[in-house]
């Protein structure tokens, strides 16, 4: 029996990874009766996108999640009272696992009180998604903030039975290097593709060269940059390019008075768009622009590169781990740039407009998608179920029978 739990995202956040995870668990594990938390509206877009067929396989509960912007400690007891839940409605066969998909720094304490008292006999995995971006700032200097903080969660009281999930090996590789001793709790499951029917729409590499922005436009993805690339190519090469945002405006912008977006052939919206209008703009789209700055994306996976991938698009890219460990893996898959290089690779892709090198980038990423549909991913899943088993990762560890 697997329960797989959403404490943390509300509506639409996360419904094509949630999506993609319970079918991915569904494959893997044909027989096994599944069940899935979340909030009462995020449960039926999940079931809307997972499809009839696998929706009728899985039993639906809904949870009362806290808010959003509650301190730690304002959310620590509604946290404390879902897992509980959990853990409690886990009968004592050791086959089962509870997954709790987005793991907060309450969560884990929860976890962890729970799991090193009462509930000894239950194996737990938490799939780190999204939360880790506050490893990449530095530790605080306040030693009562530092004690409640994701880093000090991670690092504390961690037992055999509860495994580290993260969706990228660089990721794992960048919370190695701020946390080793998780080494033998950690592992790596491919962040999954968004099932999409339908996922292809290439259009042929001719002007306008189309670039996209994909999702929530913030300082992170790298928004002024795209702003200042798109209006410079604008002026150099009229005609040559269109440059869209496919997603909605953060509101560190929204009173800000920025020219540069008169540039954009598409601008964001105000509203989160429906998945529909996502997908019917994104299908249009030549290259999907991945100008990410800073370190959030060294340890979070990014939506717009898997939706980029589903939809079979190249991407221009910074040099960022994530991109370049795919390059290395599936060979070219778009352009990665190094700071401040944006504008000349794309002057120079529109004067040369290679067709064929193009159409190669995407039989490579069409790569990079199968290795990531649920049917792949399944004996992945197996896999690090199995791995828990093997020693209860520390004597698997020792061993060298397993990899951690």
């Amino acid at each position: 029996m697997f329960l797989v739990c959403e404490p943390i995202a509300w509506g639409l956040e996360h419904v094509p990874f949630n999506a993609a995870l319970l079918k991915t668990i569904r494959i893997a594990f044909p027989d096994d009766p599944i069940y899935f938390y979340g909030e009462e509206s995020h449960l039926g877009h999940v079931q809307k996108h997972i499809g009839i067929d696998f929706a009728d396989s899985i039993i639906w509960k809904t949870i009362i999640l806290p808010d959003r912007h509650l301190s730690y400690f304002s959310r620590f007891s509604s946290d404390f009272r879902i897992i509980r839940r959990l853990l409690n409605e886990l009968n004592e066969d050791q086959k089962n696992h509870t997954l709790v998909v987005a793991g907060n720094s309450s969560l884990l304490w929860a976890l962890k009180i729970l799991i090193n008292s009462i509930h000894k006999d239950k194996d737990v995995q938490v799939i780190l998604h999204g939360t880790l971006a506050s490893l990449s700032s530095r530790k605080s200097l306040r030693l009562n903030k530092r004690l409640w903080d994701l880093r000090t969660a991670l690092k504390m009281f961690n037992h055999k039975r509860i495994q580290y999930i993260v969706l990228e090996e660089s990721i794992r590789n960048a919370v190695l290097q701020k946390l080793p001793s998780l080494r033998r709790f950690l592992s790596v499951f491919d962040h999954p593709i968004p099932l999409d029917e339908e996922a292809k729409g290439n259009s042929v590499l001719k002007p306008p060269v189309r670039f996209g922005f994909l999702g929530l436009a913030n300082e992170n993805k790298g928004f002024l940059t795209y702003l200042k690339v798109a209006s410079e190519i604008s002026t150099k090469f009229p005609g040559l390019a269109e440059f869209h945002v496919v997603g909605r405006l953060d509101n560190q912008y929204r009173d800000m008075h920025i020219p540069e977006i008169a540039s954009l052939h598409t601008k964001p919206s105000i509203e989160r768009l429906s998945r529909d209008e996502y997908i019917q703009a994104l299908r249009k789209i030549h290259f999907v622009c991945l100008f990410y700055e800073g370190r959030h994306y060294e340890f979070s996976p990014s939506g717009a590169l898997l939706d980029g991938i589903a939809w079979e698009k190249p991407v221009i890219a910074s040099q960022m781990p994530i991109f370049k460990s795919l390059e290395q893996k599936f060979g070219d898959i778009g352009y990665l740039c190094k700071k401040g290089e944006f504008t000349k690779t794309i002057g120079t892709l529109l004067k040369d407009m290679d067709v064929q090198r193009y159409n190669r980038q995407i039989l490579n990423i069409r790569n990079v998608k199968r290795a990531r549909t649920p049917e792949i991913l399944a004996r992945k899943y197996r896999d690090i179920v199995e791995l828990s088993k093997c020693g209860r990762m520390v004597k698997a560890a020792d061993s060298g029978l397993c990899k951690a």
